[in-house]
């Protein structure tokens, strides 16, 4: 009878101190994971057996609690490919991941490992896409009718020859381009969505990066001292928002965004747009890409960094200006150096009256490019504390690139410190 109480008295301090070894936490279906690929997705014999890809932002349940941190290491095979019999006769691939590594803290030797299923759902900034079924399929047929691509062609180059051009390669990369086997590279980014419920043996504790400390950096002064808007080098309108500043040494911030997949982009120059061209004409898919000029008090931006995806249309990429703000204490401190960044999502091609030529079109939801900026770094642990400063907007508010589109934003700025 002792023996039988004292297991009822263990249990019962189990209940009422230790209860999260009981609550076993669960990833749920419709869980949506947004992934970078570590490895080559294809279906030719140069792609690996398995396939890795990162997970780079939180997954949260329905309490707010994080299920699946950054950092996470998704796991999974190519088990079909493809191509199809009617309509493009487009190539595809289906993916399933079937395993996950979650980090139980920092460490990267310290993780958990859990079967999942779930299938893809989006292709991020790719002539790809992804269908009904999860197959990611080749790119479509394309939007104009051949019988008067020709008539298109030769009104626009009437008014604009160099435009043209572009728009007669692009349309024969499209054509070339159905029929080419589908290749996604190490860095392409992806969602997926959970398709079964599955249950981990424990709690993650990660947490985000903390508040940046006192004694550290002034974060609110920065976001005083520091302009809005950077301004279009041709014209001088106001163009992209200044919407994050690093702080760190310049090695740091090379290493910081080259860990998190950003690559630098190739000048704006004439071999800049004719690789473009070329590429375009030959189907091929984008590496890098020019970029428009912006400057920030008369200065070019000291580095442009971007993530591009088989598609001159579609990128993520922002601008980046060493800033030592008057009088500040950090100019001498290359440590502690300030950058300051614009950064957009472009998401198509569009005229441009205003600067008589093309030009991306740009998201107007620029918070939502500042947000992927930081969790990119957040998700390969290099940034040591961040905050978030409100700024005020200016009488009239913002547009995009330049035009008359008006920005959608919150005007905080994010001001992260690096490790």
């Amino acid at each position: 009878m002792l023996r039988f109480r004292i297991r009822l008295l263990a249990i019962a301090i189990s209940v009422l101190f230790a209860p999260r070894t009981l609550a076993a936490q669960a990833i749920a279906v419709g869980d949506t994971l947004h992934l970078r690929l570590l490895d080559r997705l294809a279906s030719d014999h140069r792609a690996p057996g398995r396939v890795r890809a990162l997970v780079i932002a939180p997954v949260l349940d329905a309490a707010a609690r994080v299920v699946i941190p950054p950092g996470s290491i998704l796991t999974g095979r190519v088990t079909g490919a493809g191509t199809e019999h009617y309509g493009g006769k487009r190539h595809w691939i289906a993916f399933r991941a079937d395993s996950i590594a979650i980090p139980i803290d920092d460490a990267t030797d310290d993780s958990m490992h859990a079967s999942i299923e779930s299938r893809m759902l989006a292709i991020d900034d790719s002539r790809e896409s992804v269908d009904s079924g999860g197959r990611i399929v080749g790119a479509p047929i394309p939007s104009l009718v051949r019988s008067k691509r020709d008539w298109a062609v030769l009104v626009l180059g009437l008014f604009h020859p160099v435009g043209a051009m572009v728009i007669a390669a692009t349309l024969e990369g499209e054509r070339v381009a159905r029929h080419r086997a589908i290749a996604l590279g190490a860095g392409t980014e992806l969602t997926a969505v959970v398709t079964r419920d599955a249950t981990l043996p424990e709690w993650t504790r990660w947490a985000p990066p903390p508040p940046i400390p006192r004694g550290i950096v002034d974060p609110v002064s920065i976001a005083e001292a520091t302009p809005l808007r950077a301004r279009l080098a041709d014209i001088g309108a106001p163009a992209d928002v200044i919407s994050i500043a690093v702080i760190g040494s310049a090695a740091q911030v090379t290493a910081a965004f080259a860990k998190a997949g950003w690559t630098i982009a190739v000048p704006l120059d004439l071999r800049g747009d004719f690789v473009t061209f070329v590429r375009a004409a030959k189907g091929k898919g984008y590496d890098a890409q020019p970029v428009s000029k912006l400057v920030l008090d008369g200065r070019a931006p000291d580095r442009v960094y971007e993530k591009v995806t088989d598609t001159f249309a579609k990128r993520h990429h922002f601008r980046l200006w060493r800033w030592p703000p008057a009088g500040s204490g950090y100019e001498s401190d290359t440590t502690r150096a300030v950058w300051l960044i614009a950064a957009t999502h472009d998401i198509g091609v569009m005229f441009s009256g205003q600067r008589k030529t093309f030009t991306h079109r740009v998201d107007p939801r620029i918070d939502d490019e500042r947000d992927k900026v930081v969790g990119d770094l957040v998700s390969v642990n290099e940034v040591a504390a961040m905050s978030y400063v409100q700024r005020v907007a200016p009488v009239g508010g913002a547009t995009v690139n330049g035009t008359h589109i008006p920005a959608v934003t919150d005007w905080r700025m994010a001001v992260v410190v690096l490790r």
